[in-house]
């Protein structure tokens, strides 16, 4: 499926890598069309609040269903869950959400995260890609000077995941191995 949004990052944030998950030393990167000069800062977009009930998730979801990408809107929820940052209230609104709209996940028993990985045909190592990912452009913003939203990266992630000839979730040589141990670095520092 092919998400029908722009892109929305621009030079400074494909600096900071949006790299593919090979280890052929060849960095995978997605700008916009308009690069601006490195010399600007990268000022992120201010992202909206976490929905917290049923209402703010009807509210969120609205642009998604009207540009008939309602996956979209899921996939994104899923990455930001799979880092552990959806906030509980989210979690809840969302299978409110299930319940009160029983067909929409029926082929899935109600479950949004398992109708994400279905219909997205997800690999069993996307968990993987979404926190190897995480680490290393959160940082790389933090060293740029700013904070990477978990939703912002999450739109970011779904451009990139979902892009013709992506990189993301393709693992050459270790280069599994590889994430997989700076996935538990940071696991530990941040205990």
């Amino acid at each position: 499926m092919a998400l029908r949004r722009p892109l929305i990052i621009n030079s400074i944030l494909a600096a900071v890598a949006f790299s593919g998950c090979d280890e052929s030393g060849s960095s995978h990167t997605v700008s916009d069309e308009k690069n601006q000069p490195m010399s600007e800062p990268y000022i992120p977009p201010k992202m909206p609040p976490f929905p917290t009930n049923y209402d703010e998730v009807m509210k969120t979801l609205a642009p998604y269903y009207h540009d008939q990408r309602p996956l979209d809107y899921f996939f994104e929820m899923y990455v930001i869950d799979v880092l552990d940052k959806l906030p509980e209230a989210t979690s809840r609104a969302l299978d409110e959400f299930s319940t009160k709209h029983p067909t929409f996940f029926e082929k899935h028993n109600g479950d949004w995260r398992k109708y994400v990985v279905a219909e997205s045909h997800l690999s069993d190592t996307i968990e993987v890609a979404i926190w190897d990912l995480w680490i290393r452009n959160s940082a790389n913003a933090r060293q740029a000077g700013w904070q990477y939203h978990p939703w912002h990266y999450a739109q970011n992630f779904a451009d990139n995941y979902f892009a013709d000839d992506t990189k993301v979730d393709v693992w050459e040589g270790n280069a599994l191995e590889q994430a997989k141990q700076r996935i538990e670095a940071h696991r530990n520092e941040n205990r």
